[in-house]
């Protein structure tokens, strides 16, 4: 059995998660989300990198899909 989250259910808008990461743009290319610093690159990507990890995914959605799976 997958253990689920509540924000599974409403629109992710309302996850907190999301709205940090939404904070991402031209002008402020750093947020932080325990324990990961997301970076948004010259390039546009955007770069998870934490302890032993350096990812990197090419949209906000693929970001927050990547830190919904690791918190599961």
């Amino acid at each position: 059995m997958e253990q689920t989250s509540w924000f599974d259910f409403v629109e992710k808008e309302r996850d907190p998660v999301y709205g940090e990461l939404q904070k991402l743009t031209n002008d402020n290319r750093k947020v932080c989300i325990a324990p990961f610093t997301i970076t948004k690159n010259r390039f546009s990507l955007i770069e998870i990198e934490s302890d032993g990890i350096h990812d990197c995914v090419s949209t906000l959605e693929q970001c927050y899909q990547y830190l919904c799976e690791y918190s599961k």
